[in-house]
């Protein structure tokens, strides 16, 4: 049974206990403190561990059900369940590197466009740019397991990332940046799933023909002062790739 004397819930925060004890315990699955097949606490054992009621146990644990990460074995427990496929991180906010490692796959990245650029309406609206300020675009193309995977595109206010252009976004981790060197931290998104047909610039990266199919991802992220911090999108081959999502009747 997993060990979890190291976790510590805030009771004076103004974070819901059971989004604490989720967080907690996703980034404890993440990191491989807790490994694919661990069994859980029961939500009874949790309350006495951690001095929470039954309903804040059930709810976190429920949400990780939704989320994949974690399962119930009737007759046996609640068990620690490893995503398989990427459509499992449709409704978390990982960033790609820590999605990979847990699906176990090789992965590299190529920075192919960064520039700083005006904000248009558009992104003035998303990211509730003031007049006038400059958004860094970043263009990079992952690959997984050598084999093109998405091309993706990220627009960051200055204001809230004033100097991110010294930073090396192939190599290192966008959202690891935020958190590190500016102590801003992703905790929720808008994603919009959209289908779209492949332009002479993805046929070419992709190796496919022009006209074929695209899945067309995009994300506005927001961080823990619910300021959007990051507009991105992505495009993958519609051909190639598929999206599993469970569905529960609550």
């Amino acid at each position: 049974m997993a060990e979890l004397s190291g976790l510590y819930l805030d009771k004076t925060s103004p974070m819901p206990l059971y989004e604490q004890l989720r967080q907690a315990l996703l980034e404890a699955i993440i990191s491989g403190k807790i490994p694919e097949g661990t069994k859980l606490p029961t939500e009874e054992e949790l309350c006495d561990q951690l001095g929470i009621s039954r309903p804040v146990a059930r709810q976190a644990y429920s949400a990780l059900i939704n989320e994949g990460y974690v399962e119930r074995m009737r007759g046996r427990g609640t068990f620690v369940h490893r995503p398989d496929t990427r459509g499992r991180f449709m409704n978390t906010q990982l960033s790609f590197a820590k999605e990979m490692g847990i699906l176990g796959k090789q992965h590299h990245t190529e920075l192919l466009c960064q520039e700083w650029t005006d904000g248009d309406s558009v992104l003035a609206g998303l990211l509730n740019l003031k007049a006038g300020e400059r958004c860094y675009h970043i263009k990079r193309m992952r690959y997984v397991d050598k084999k093109p995977f998405v091309l993706a595109e990220n627009y960051i206010p200055e204001s809230i990332f004033p100097g991110i252009e010294q930073y090396d976004l192939a190599e290192s981790s966008l959202y690891g940046v935020f958190e590190k060197e500016y102590h801003v931290k992703v905790m929720r998104a808008r994603r919009v799933i959209r289908a779209r047909t492949a332009d002479a610039e993805f046929a070419e990266l992709f190796d496919v023909q022009p006209g074929s199919p695209v899945l067309y991802i995009t994300n506005v992220a927001v961080d823990q002062n619910d300021r959007p911090v990051d507009f991105s999108k992505e495009y993958l081959d519609g051909l190639s790739q598929k999206f599993e999502f469970d569905v529960v009747n609550q």
